[in-house]
């Protein structure tokens, strides 16, 4: 059975939400699925990406093959960089994190400081 990383959608008319979802490659869009693995909320600003990815790891191991639209759903969470790193045995890429403070901009006066400074 081959399996595919695919999107169903739901919501009412105009007003699109999708899940995420690892199903049957012979299954119609919006039809049976074997789990849910996410969702995708476009109307929301910035849109809505919620990806469990651990289970999304897994289904791509077995050889699921995502769709164009869930690839790049999955390459903009970094799940798809961190799947082809372990395929390939290079070392996976960390998230990249906010860079801790410096000291320069701990010390530096908030605009708060700088108005009250200037009322003395």
């Amino acid at each position: 059975m081959a399996v595919r990383i695919r999107l169903q959608r739901h919501g009412r008319k105009k007003r699109p939400f999708y899940r995420l979802v690892a199903a049957d490659a012979r299954a119609q869009r919006d039809g049976r699925f074997l789990e849910r693995l996410g969702h995708y909320n476009p109307l929301t600003d910035p849109a809505e990406v919620v990806i469990d990815e651990d289970r999304v790891l897994k289904w791509l191991k077995r050889g699921a093959q995502p769709s164009d639209t869930a690839k790049n759903l999955l390459s903009r969470a970094g799940i798809w960089e961190r799947f082809t790193a372990e395929r390939l045995g290079k070392p996976v890429p960390t998230r990249e994190e906010e860079p801790p403070l410096t000291e320069e901009d701990a010390a530096s006066p908030t605009d708060e400081e700088t108005a009250s400074a200037d009322d003395s």
